[in-house]
C-alpha cells in the first residue's frame, strides 16, 4: 500500500518536472549582502543550461548522461539539498543518525539529477522567460518565470531561493502553483513515518535506479 502511493505521487513529480524545468524556510540574514539579485541568478543559470542543452539537442548530441552531467555542473550546485532535507522530513531528519542523514542525501542527489536527466533529455525545445523585481522577503526571495516545450502556451513557474553567506541557493520550484518540496514532503514522510528514514532512502535509491 506504502509502495502503491508512492509510486503514484513520484509519477506525478515526474510529470510536473519535465513541464517545469528545473529539477528546493527560516528567515534571518538581511538580503542586502547578495553578491548579485535573485532574478540576476536565476536568469544567468537557466540561460547557460537551456543553452547547452539546446546546443546538444541541434548536434543530436543530447541523451540521458549528457543532460546528467550538465545538470550536475550547471544546477545541482545552486540547490540547497541540506535544508530542503531538513525541512522535508522535519522530525525523521532531527532524529535520524549522521549516517542516515549522510545516506539520504546522497540518493536524494541520485534521484534529483537522475529524474530532471531522464525528463530533460526526452522533452522538447525549452523557453523561459524570467521576469524582474522578484519578491523579497529578509533571506529569502520569489523569482517568477514563463515557460513552454515546443511552442506551447507559457506556464507559470516560481522559483523559491534562501541567502547563505551572500549567495542565492534554489530550495523550491513551484509549477503552475504547485510546491514540489510540499510534494516531497508529503511523500517522504508517508513512507518515513512508516517505516523511518532508512526506506526513504531505499525507496529513492530504487527511483533513481542508484545504488550510491
Amino acid at each position: 500500500m506504502i509502495r502503491v502511493s508512492f509510486t503514484t505521487r513520484v509519477q506525478v513529480i515526474r510529470r510536473i518536472i519535465v513541464l517545469g524545468c528545473l529539477v528546493v524556510l527560516t528567515f534571518v540574514s538581511p538580503i542586502s549582502g547578495a553578491e548579485e539579485a535573485p532574478d540576476v541568478f536565476v536568469r544567468e543559470i537557466f540561460n547557460t543550461l537551456i543553452g547547452q542543452l539546446q546546443q546538444h539537442r541541434d548536434a543530436e548530441t543530447l541523451d540521458e548522461t549528457t543532460v546528467r552531467e550538465l545538470f550536475t555542473k550547471r544546477l545541482s550546485p545552486h540547490i540547497d539539498y541540506l535544508f530542503l532535507s531538513r525541512w522535508i522530513l522535519r522530525d525523521q531528519w532531527v532524529d535520524a543518525s549522521e549516517t542516515q542523514q549522510d545516506n539520504f542525501l546522497s540518493a536524494f542527489k541520485a534521484y534529483i539529477i537522475n529524474t530532471y536527466a531522464l525528463a530533460l533529455s526526452t522533452g522538447g525545445r525549452i523557453e523561459m522567460t524570467v521576469k524582474d523585481s522578484p519578491k523579497l522577503r529578509n533571506n529569502t526571495a520569489i523569482v517568477t518565470a514563463d515557460f513552454a516545450v515546443d511552442g506551447s502556451e507559457p506556464a507559470a513557474l516560481e522559483f523559491r531561493l534562501i541567502l547563505r553567506e551572500d549567495k542565492w541557493l534554489l530550495f523550491d520550484v513551484a509549477f503552475s502553483g504547485v510546491s514540489l518540496a510540499l510534494m516531497f514532503r508529503a511523500d517522504f514522510n508517508y513512507v518515513a513515518r512508516e517505516d523511518g528514514i532508512a526506506a526513504v532512502t531505499e525507496h529513492l535509491r530504487r527511483r533513481s535506479g542508484n545504488s550510491l
